[in-house]
């Protein structure tokens, strides 16, 4: 059984209620077109994805979002930094799935959380001038947000669906799709050539026809019993996309979750791992667009109590703000 509680607005009337003005939609272009020239080896800049496993409350997200955009300043000639801006994550928890659906401990609204989502990330764009990143969980939104990320993230369990697949073929900026639970790579590789080919798709009562998008990638998370950040899975994957003659080959690595064992702090080592390890062959350091990483205010994570603090992953465990700059000014001299 199920009953109507709430209707959304469109898509056209939530941008025209929350707008993004025009200075700033050519802001998030221009980071579009850097991300896609890094993408397809038009730019010798690497790609840093890094943020909180979860976006959870406004002022922490500001605050955060502040330190950021300070160290970009300091590495934006060899870093392009994108703030995790991950409002849909995949939950079985009802009373706090994602930031789109509440905040945590609040009764869910999707209405009120959309629009709000929407608020927080212009805020961000317009006061800090990061480009942003979610994890595309419900593409059936995609026209909802469109207008306010730079990258899309597709996650392991939603890599081999179709929707996802036809709707990354929509997108005109970097998709970057995850190897499934299973650690297949090759799987990873299927829905990047999909997205890589026209395709029709369905919203609501709409067909929609698409032509392709040439940014989509994979990011390495974890393979079945161990970590797919050493070389030699890094070598196979630059191989099956020779092989399949992908336009644009690049990769991204996954440098917590499973790669690290969720032993969040060694998300430095690994990256100084990977870069030691692919130092030598110029088509693997060329292949690696470089990293994602989860970073918060404060090192750790808690669980859900009564007593939640803001500033403090909710979810995945994430390295703090001294941590995080050490890691990426150490990047800085690594490029």
């Amino acid at each position: 059984m199920k009953k109507m509680i709430w209707k959304l607005l469109s898509p056209y009337d939530l941008k025209n209620k929350i707008p993004l003005s025009d200075f700033w939609k050519e802001s998030v272009n221009n980071n579009r077109k850097e991300l896609n020239d890094i993408i397809n080896w038009k730019s010798s800049k690497k790609i840093l994805i890094i943020g909180p496993c979860s976006a959870d409350y406004e002022e922490s997200l500001l605050e955060y979002a502040k330190f950021l955009s300070e160290i970009q300043k300091k590495v934006e000639d060899k870093i392009k930094i994108v703030l995790r801006f991950y409002t849909g994550k995949p939950r079985t928890i009802w009373w706090w799935k994602w930031l789109q659906n509440s905040v945590p401990w609040e009764i869910p609204n999707l209405i009120t959380w959309i629009e709000n989502s929407r608020n927080i990330a212009i805020k961000i764009i317009e006061t800090y001038s990061l480009p942003l990143a979610d994890e595309l969980l419900h593409p059936q939104l995609i026209e909802h947000i469109d207008d306010i990320y730079s990258y899309f993230a597709i996650w392991a369990r939603s890599t081999e669906n179709q929707f996802h697949r036809e709707v990354s073929s929509w997108i005109s900026f970097p998709v970057g799709m995850k190897n499934p639970t299973s650690g297949d790579i090759k799987l990873m590789i299927n829905s990047i050539q999909a997205s890589m080919t026209p395709s029709v798709y369905v919203i609501g009562n709409s067909v929609y026809e698409t032509t392709w998008n040439n940014y989509t990638h994979g990011i390495l998370r974890w393979w079945l019993s161990w970590p797919n950040y050493w070389k030699e899975f890094i070598n196979t994957a630059f191989e099956i996309f020779t092989e399949r003659k992908i336009k644009n080959k690049a990769l991204i690595i996954d440098t917590n979750h499973d790669n690290s064992r969720k032993q969040y702090e060694r998300q430095n080592e690994i990256i100084t791992e990977v870069i030691s390890s692919i130092s030598w062959d110029n088509n693997l350091k060329d292949f690696i667009k470089w990293f994602m990483v989860e970073s918060y205010l404060y090192d750790g994570r808690q669980d859900f109590s009564e007593n939640v603090k803001k500033w403090l992953s909710l979810t995945d465990p994430c390295i703090g703000k001294e941590k995080t700059e050490e890691l990426i000014m150490n990047l800085y001299k690594l490029v």
